[in-house]
């Protein structure tokens, strides 16, 4: 289970860093603020989504170890009412981008796959 918490935590450095330069460019580039701004809002939404996700993996991987018998829940009405949320919030307030703030949802579990990869090959060396 360390390996989840060492990518989430990969993952979400990762995705400050993106969100820091996409703020970067709202201050700096007046006439992309709404691609910033969605983009910015459907990141934020996806880095929560991937955290609560992480969180729901990691106690259903230790009901398993434990050999607990309740019922398991990844979470995913949650998840996908956080994310109905941000494209609503999107969607009605004119300062974002709705096609980037979608793209934002899917960019942090995305980065996922590139942190995990460089994270195992440090591991190797």
């Amino acid at each position: 289970m360390d390996d989840i918490a060492s990518i989430v935590k990969g993952v979400t450095r990762l995705s400050l860093i993106i969100l820091a330069g996409l703020l970067m460019g709202w201050a700096l580039h007046p006439e992309s603020r709404i691609y910033s701004l969605g983009m910015a809002l459907g990141m934020v939404a996806g880095l929560v989504n991937t955290r609560y996700l992480s969180a729901k993996v990691r106690k259903v991987a230790h009901a398993v170890a434990t050999q607990q018998t309740r019922a398991f829940s990844l979470g995913f009405i949650t998840r996908i009412s956080f994310a109905l949320l941000a494209v609503m919030f999107s969607v009605k307030i004119e300062h974002f981008s709705l096609e980037l703030t979608i793209a934002g949802l899917f960019l942090p579990q995305l980065l996922t796959i590139p942190v995990g990869i460089y994270l195992s090959v440090k591991k190797m060396i």
